[in-house]
């Protein structure tokens, strides 16, 4: 009764550069590549804890308060809205340890 199926993992960065568009976000190819990046570096480098998201549903999040920063600040460069959702959702759930390593990655991406 059981039937094989295929299974396939999901394309991050045109998910992100998807929902940049949606959230009315102009350079989002760029961003989203950025933003893709920024993970999966997270993903290598920080220390493995619990409570760090760095899958789909943690993504989707991060780039929904973007857009809402978006709206709400017309006036800031899609750089820094980007950085400063990434940045207001991640830092709260890090360790001590992993502040420095994530405000480098941070800084190298948005510079």
């Amino acid at each position: 009764l059981f039937r094989p199926c295929a299974m396939v993992v999901p394309d991050f960065g045109n998910i992100a550069e998807i929902s940049l568009n949606a959230e009315g976000f102009l350079e989002a190819k760029e961003l989203g590549h950025k933003f893709v990046t920024l993970f999966a570096l997270c993903k290598e480098l920080l220390s493995k804890q619990h409570h760090y998201d760095w899958g789909l549903r943690a993504m989707k999040g991060i780039l929904r308060i973007a857009g809402g920063l978006k709206r709400s600040e017309p006036d800031k460069t899609e750089h820094q809205i980007l950085m400063r959702a990434l940045r207001d959702v991640n830092l709260p759930k890090f360790v001590l340890a992993d502040f420095s390593i994530f405000l480098g990655l941070i800084n190298d991406l948005f510079p």
